[in-house]
């Protein structure tokens, strides 16, 4: 991953249900296509870094603006990212690094699912306020 974080331990059991939880409200509010409430889970100074095509937006403000540019594409297509193999991690000072794969699906109007892309992620994840925020994401996509 391209985050150079030094990982110093395992978090709880509670922990990673929270965590869990957090990316399942997460993905049904990007998959309902709702930028302005998708943006306010990252801080207030998040980024999301695409190294495929060389593209890191930073900034809420930014990744409203980028993301509202993109809905056009999703038009009369139904998105759903699926997540699996977490790997929560204490990173140290309050951050942690969760790892995962994603998947992600979409179903046209004649019912045609198809694959979008699978992908690694790696967010550190922060608490403000006593809410989980994404601090930074990058998303790998895979490649042979």
């Amino acid at each position: 991953m391209s985050q150079a974080t030094q990982v110093s331990g395992h978090v709880s059991a509670d922990l990673y249900v929270e965590v869990k939880n957090f990316y399942a409200r997460q993905m049904r509010i990007l998959d309902e296509l709702d930028v302005d409430r998708f943006t306010e889970t990252f801080t207030e100074d998040g980024s999301v870094e695409h190294p495929h095509r060389t593209e890191k937006v930073s900034g809420r403000t930014a990744m409203r603006a980028k993301m509202h540019s993109m809905l056009p594409q999703y038009q009369g297509l139904v998105t759903r990212h699926w997540f699996d193999h977490f790997l929560i991690e204490d990173a140290g000072e309050g951050v942690l690094r969760v790892t995962y794969y994603s998947l992600v699906t979409q179903t046209n109007t004649q019912d045609e699912v198809k694959f979008f892309s699978s992908s690694s992620v790696e967010d550190l994840m922060v608490r403000e306020n006593g809410e989980l925020k994404i601090r930074a994401r990058v998303i790998l996509r895979d490649k042979p």
